[in-house]
């Protein structure tokens, strides 16, 4: 079936607290995002839907009907207080991960019985989104950004071998890049939290490994390639095999940007430490 995904944006405040909680524990789990006052975001929403396509338009659905019930919902939360302003968030907390389930119950809801909603991902920040298909688990994704040198040259072929599969990236004194990674992870959403992880347990844990691969020459300083090229391909494998063990087996997908157009995914087995 055909997936057509169309983006909606709006803005709103919500705070982070639970009333059940003293003060000094609602500001130990949820730091700053306790401000009395509340903070924003411009939300960003992709809605995919699927279907099978009317044989007269040649369309799932008509992006313009789409577009009217998407609106619909989010008029409830658009230039909103989520705590205040609607009724979804009395009981649990606004986060990312909570708001993108109560979107999908509300557009799910509305929608024509020939279209079927897909997918949706609601980034709260332009590094930061939550995911939700509506029968599995809630995911929740993160971009981190490193720079590093390498030299694209397995040792295992001939100088000449190595220069007519690499090209410019066989360059002796090496070249560089700024990496870009997305971590996706995956489990049921903490309901005393609303948070799937621990923001700042994650950001710990991803520059743990990270950091050490910032502002350094990979194939000079990292013994994991002093034997084995490079690649974009076994760079994220690498960091896949270091992060897994760490993330408590929630890890469900890396994606690393080389460059721009440079593109690499992989989801290798979870790891729970023993």
């Amino acid at each position: 079936m055909v997936v057509a995904t169309r983006r909606f944006e709006f803005s709103a405040a919500h705070r982070y607290w639970r009333d059940d909680w003293s003060t000094e524990e609602n500001e130990r789990v949820f730091g700053p995002y306790t401000s009395p006052y509340g903070h924003g975001h411009n939300y960003t929403l992709d809605v995919s839907i699927t279907g099978e396509l009317d044989e007269r338009t040649g369309m799932v659905m008509n992006m313009t009907e789409l577009k009217a019930i998407v609106n619909e919902v989010l008029e409830e939360f658009d230039h909103k207080h989520l705590n205040y302003d609607t009724p979804y968030f009395r009981d649990q907390v606004p986060t990312t991960e909570n708001l993108v389930r109560v979107l999908w119950r509300l557009i799910a809801a509305r929608l024509p019985a020939h279209a079927h909603l897909k997918h949706l991902r609601l980034y709260e920040q332009p590094d930061l989104w939550a995911e939700y298909d509506g029968v599995g688990e809630t995911q929740f994704a993160r971009l981190y950004t490193f720079a590093a040198a390498h030299r694209l040259h397995a040792p295992t072929l001939s100088d000449e071998e190595n220069l007519a599969i690499y090209g410019k990236c066989n360059n002796p004194n090496g070249h560089g890049h700024n990496y870009t990674l997305e971590v996706t992870v995956q489990g049921p959403i903490d309901p005393a939290t609303g948070m799937l992880v621990d923001l700042e347990w994650l950001d710990h844990t991803v520059h743990s490994v990270i950091d050490q691969l910032h502002l350094r020459h990979l194939d000079r300083e990292i013994p994991a390639f002093a034997d084995r090229p490079s690649t974009a391909e076994n760079i994220i494998v690498y960091l896949w095999n270091e992060l897994a063990p760490l993330l408590d087996g929630r890890l469900a997908l890396l994606r690393l940007w080389e460059t721009r157009k440079n593109i690499f995914s992989y989801t290798g087995p979870s790891v729970i430490p023993a």
